[in-house]
C-alpha cells in the first residue's frame, strides 16, 4: 500500500459524514484541503459545532467518538484514508509523528477550551470578531501591499452560527456594524476585507492570543504533511532517524 495512491484520496461534498460517532471505524483521515467539523444534535434538534478541523490535521486517530456525535465535511474537501492498523504501527515506531500528532491534539484542546470560554464569557459580536480575525490564518487570505487583506469565507454562515452559539441573523447584523464602523468592507458575503485587523482582534478579547494560536495552525499544517505525505516508505525512513527508544 502506498499512501497518497489515488484509491485512498477522497473527494467529500459539503454535508457528508466522514466519521458517526458509536461506530467502529477501520481508518483514519487525512485532511488535505476543506474543512471538517465535529458536531451533534441536541433533544429539540438544534445542531451544535463542538469544533473544526483544517488542512494538514488527521482525524479519528485517537479512538471512536462518542454515540451521537459525528464528523462531517464543512466545504468540499479532499481527504486521505489512511488505514487504522497500518496508522497506529507508524505511529508507534515514529517519535515525530507521535510527538506531531500530540501537539495537534493540544492545538485542538486549546480551540475547544477558547471556544467553551467565548461561549460563557463574550457577546455573539465579540466572538464573531474572533472568529474572523483567526479566519485569517485557516481561510484564504490575501494580504494586500497598504496593509489591509482580502478573506475568502469558505464556511457557510449556517454553520459560523451554530458554532458561536448565535444566529445568521446575528451574523448579518454583526458584520454589516463591522462595516459601518470602518473594520472591515464586504465585497461581497463570502469575501471581506479587513480594513483593521489588530482592531478585529481587540475587538474579539484575543490580543493575548492571537499570535499562539497562529503559529499553532501555521506549524500543524506543514508538520503532519512532511510526515505522512511519502507513506510507508516516507514514515519508516523518518522513524529510523526518530526513533528514540
Amino acid at each position: 500500500m502506498v499512501y497518497g495512491d489515488a484509491s485512498h484520496r477522497e473527494e467529500r461534498s459539503p454535508d457528508s459524514e466522514v466519521l458517526s460517532g458509536g461506530a467502529k471505524s477501520h481508518d483514519v483521515w487525512f485532511i488535505r484541503s476543506g474543512i471538517l467539523r465535529l458536531q451533534r444534535h441536541a433533544y429539540d434538534g438544534r445542531r451544535q459545532i463542538l469544533s473544526l478541523f483544517f488542512p494538514g490535521e488527521i482525524v479519528g486517530f485517537d479512538g471512536e467518538f462518542r454515540e451521537g456525535v459525528a464528523v462531517e465535511a464543512a466545504t468540499q474537501s479532499g481527504l486521505c484514508r489512511i488505514d487504522r492498523r497500518w496508522f497506529n504501527r507508524m505511529v508507534d515506531q515514529n517519535d515525530n509523528l507521535r510527538a506531531e500528532l500530540l501537539r495537534q491534539k493540544q492545538n485542538q484542546l486549546d480551540r475547544l477550551h477558547w471556544l467553551t470560554w467565548s461561549l460563557g464569557a463574550l457577546a455573539p459580536e465579540e466572538r464573531l470578531c474572533a472568529f474572523l480575525a483567526l479566519s485569517s490564518q485557516f481561510m484564504p487570505y490575501q494580504p494586500l501591499p497598504d496593509g489591509t487583506g482580502v478573506l475568502s469565507m469558505h464556511l457557510p454562515r449556517r454553520d459560523i452560527a451554530d458554532l458561536l452559539g448565535t444566529t445568521v441573523e446575528s451574523i448579518s447584523r454583526i458584520v454589516h456594524k463591522l462595516a459601518d464602523t470602518g473594520i472591515i468592507e464586504i465585497r461581497d458575503p463570502a469575501h471581506f476585507r479587513f480594513l483593521d485587523l489588530p482592531k478585529l482582534i481587540a475587538l474579539g478579547k484575543i490580543d493575548g492570543h492571537f499570535d499562539r494560536m497562529a503559529v499553532g495552525l501555521a506549524r500543524r499544517r506543514g508538520q503532519l504533511e512532511r510526515l505522512i505525505a511519502g507513506g510507508p516508505r516516507s514514515l519508516s525512513a523518518a522513524a529510523a532517524g526518530g526513533r528514540t527508544r
